[in-house]
């Protein structure tokens, strides 16, 4: 059975995600956002062998990238911001991920997944440092002399007239982010009363964000790098930045074309203050623009990358990759692990989900081993829930055999065991339940493995393949009646705790446990304030979620990113930061290797 290609997590879990944020160091003194990691991680994932462009930056050159759909949005007061991807090449952050420290630099993190809770892999961006002066205030220090773009040819642009960025500027929109109505920030955060308190300019270059003792930490990040700044005016004037003719920002890129359907054209913001990091000296950003053609089918973008037409593809199956391999020899590659996707059943009805021993005997009815041998042909990780076994989650991740037993029982296949926990739950003839999938993806192919598994023990998987966009609605919803394949969002915001807190739509079970409320209240409240209580913290709510075997576990997929030769400076790099839209911000660092890209007739 040839499986579907994998949807890679930054580009199709990021519509799937209740959204993140972090934060910074000291509690008294200010802390520079260019501070060391707690621990330094080598990169965690196995390299290609091949080589990309190496040597001096060079500047010139567009690179070509793709999107599957359209914008869903140019305004985050209108569309969950993420789907704005055109704002974080046109509009900056507070902070930024800091590139001299993934593969391109240090190594200390690979940059596939964010910044995953580790803040003192941040620097700043807008902001030139943070601090936090007691347990309920954050402040900016802004780096002063940064200008908005001017582009000649943009109403929008004209009238903010190339000006400096402010204090006003950023409190303006922080408070637009939380206060909008449609905005995800007010939905996520204002709604529930965890919102800032207040946002305040103490001057030109400093902004004060005070905020609720136990979202001490976790704002950081929400104001620091999950909302881009936008200048007030055009707002003021054209009422919304929806149009993309209104956009304007202080980005490395400009907006300069859309045509709906067809591409996304951005032009070099020549103006653009910052400098590279790995090359102190070199202004960026290299590239000349950015060109995003939109492509919905796979294989027609297989066909772009494989013909030179577009620069970079994430999301490739094995069997994907091993024809990439032989067919174009020349790419270079990075093996990641993809986000699992798992059965999950509703534990806020009355279900046989509710008895820890039903859910216990789904587990171990499915032969993972050969869902992971066969399905998989080997290239899976048998655990990589909730995280992957990568160096960069170190701090997270327990192996299999470092389990108690109770997790270690789960990952074998003991359908004798199975059926007798289902008797002692009280059902000794097994059940029938309903289950929904998505019919585009892989879903299908893998629920028909553990169905037949399931059958063995005489629980009938009743399987409901839905097309996408009613399966995101029902997933975003939690309107499944029974059961839900959900695909994991842990590996990008281990911190929140996303899968196993009741509110947030992408806890599929309803798990509401008075463990992982205090756990979440105490990693919010010190999220880059004490480094080690938070990794404790989210290493023992890993370990916690997979006891509690609330999903049917499935091995995670190798996936793969392919890139072309002529990068400079990439290894594979998808999101610097917080994830914010399709390769988040590596075009601000790249460039392009003209001469190889030319003597390969490209």
């Amino acid at each position: 059975m040839k499986r579907k290609g994998i949807l890679y997590i930054a580009g199709c879990v990021i519509f799937s995600l209740v959204l993140v944020a972090c934060s910074s160091s000291s509690t008294t003194a200010p802390q520079a956002s260019s501070s060391a990691p707690t621990s330094a991680a080598a990169p965690s994932t196995a390299a290609s062998t091949l080589t990309t462009a190496a040597g001096q930056p060079q500047y010139g050159g567009v690179f070509d990238y793709w999107l599957q759909t359209d914008p869903l949005g140019f305004d985050e007061g209108y569309a969950v911001h993420p789907n704005i991807v055109t704002a974080a090449f046109t509009n900056d952050t507070l902070m930024v991920g800091d590139w001299s420290k993934g593969a391109a630099g240090t190594g200390q993190t690979d940059w596939v997944f964010g910044y995953i809770g580790h803040v003192n892999l941040m620097t700043g961006s807008l902001a030139q440092s943070w601090e936090f002066p007691d347990d309920t205030t954050i402040v900016y220090h802004l780096r002063q002399g940064v200008h908005w773009a001017l582009n000649p040819n943009s109403d929008a642009s004209r009238l903010v007239n190339g000006r400096e960025v402010t204090a006003d500027d950023v409190v303006y929109s922080i408070n637009r982010a939380f206060t909008m109505p449609m905005a995800y920030l007010n939905g996520a955060y204002t709604s529930v009363g965890n919102n800032p308190t207040s946002i305040t300019a103490l001057d030109k270059y400093t902004v004060q964000v005070k905020t609720p003792p136990t979202m001490h930490g976790l704002m950081l990040m929400v104001c620091g790098d999950f909302l881009w700044i936008w200048p007030k005016e055009v707002i003021a004037k054209y009422g919304d930045m929806k149009d993309w003719r209104n956009s304007e920002g202080t980005g490395p890129f400009m907006l300069t074309d859309y045509v709906p359907g067809s591409s996304i054209t951005l032009a070099k913001n020549s103006n653009y203050f910052a400098k590279d990091p790995l090359h102190t000296q070199n202004q960026l950003p290299y590239l000349n623009g950015v060109n995003m053609v939109i492509i919905a089918d796979v294989s027609t973008r297989q066909a772009a990358l494989r013909t030179g037409k577009i620069d970079m593809l994430p999301g490739l199956s094995y069997d994907d990759a091993q024809t990439f391999m032989k067919t174009n020899p020349d790419l270079a590659y990075l093996k990641v692990y993809a986000s699992p996707t798992f059965p999950v059943g509703r534990m806020d009805k009355n279900l046989p989900f509710n008895d820890i021993r039903v859910r216990q005997a789904l587990n171990l009815a499915v032969d993972k081993q050969a869902i992971m041998n066969g399905y998989y042909a080997g290239h899976a990780a048998l655990l990589g829930y909730p995280f992957p076994p990568t160096a960069a989650y170190s701090d997270y991740y327990t192996p299999l055999d470092q389990q108690d037993s109770a997790v270690q029982a789960l990952f074998t296949y003991n359908p004798d065991k199975a059926k007798q926990l289902l008797a002692d739950a009280g059902y000794p003839n097994g059940f029938t339940t309903h289950i929904v999938c998505d019919a585009s993806s892989d879903q299908p192919d893998l629920l028909s493995i553990i169905k037949a598994d399931l059958a063995k023990v005489n629980v009938d998987l009743e399987i409901q393949p839905l097309e996408s966009g009613v399966y995101v609605t029902q997933t975003r919803g939690r309107t499944f009646s029974e059961m839900l394949m959900k695909g994991s969002v842990d590996y990008i915001a281990p911190y929140r705790m996303l899968m196993v807190r009741k509110e947030s739509f992408d806890d599929p079970a309803f798990i509401d446990d008075p463990y992982v409320r205090t756990r979440y209240n105490e990693v919010s409240k010190l999220l880059g304030i004490d480094d080690a209580t938070v990794n404790k913290d989210i290493k023992e709510v890993g370990q916690w979620s997979l006891e509690q075997a609330w999903g049917i576990w499935t091995p995670a997929p190798e996936t793969y990113i392919f890139w072309q030769p002529w990068l400079g400076d990439y290894h594979g790099e998808q999101d610097v930061g917080y994830l914010a839209g399709p390769a988040d911000r590596v075009m601000d660092w790249i460039w392009i290797d003209q001469s190889k890209k030319a003597s390969m007739s490209h």
